[in-house]
């Protein structure tokens, strides 16, 4: 979960001036692709003040072939796209080879899997 320094805020009432602050911003579900090390998934921008409000909902996708991260957020008419640095685009691509790692040493410590790990999707 992310709280956001600045939340959006919305009016609550239909034609009136009654702003509510959505300041809870999550991942609510995310894929992980090991072969590309991309990242797409679901976000949800919630109000902890007033928790009645409907939950706005949005994407995101980093893909690493090229460096770009897009979130976008249809009900506030946001999208942004952003090139993403070297060491940013290598950090999200250790994001997706860590949990391919953890879940597979896992597995196999488990006894689920019989075999032994090696590096690669």
């Amino acid at each position: 979960m992310i709280t956001l320094t600045t939340p959006p805020e919305i009016n609550s009432v239909l034609g009136g001036n009654v702003p509510v602050a959505f300041d809870k911003l999550v991942v609510s579900d995310f894929r992980l692709f090991p072969p590309t090390k991309a990242i797409v998934g679901n976000l949800a921008l919630t109000s902890t003040l007033n928790p009645e409000m409907a939950t706005m909902t949005g994407t995101m996708s980093i893909r690493p072939e090229i460096a770009i991260l897009e979130i976008a957020i249809p009900q506030l008419d946001f999208y942004r796209r952003k090139t993403l640095t070297g060491p940013q685009n290598t950090a999200a691509m250790a994001i997706v080879e860590d949990a391919q790692d953890s879940l597979e040493s896992g597995l196999i410590s488990l006894g689920v899997i019989d075999g032994v790990q090696a590096p690669g999707a």
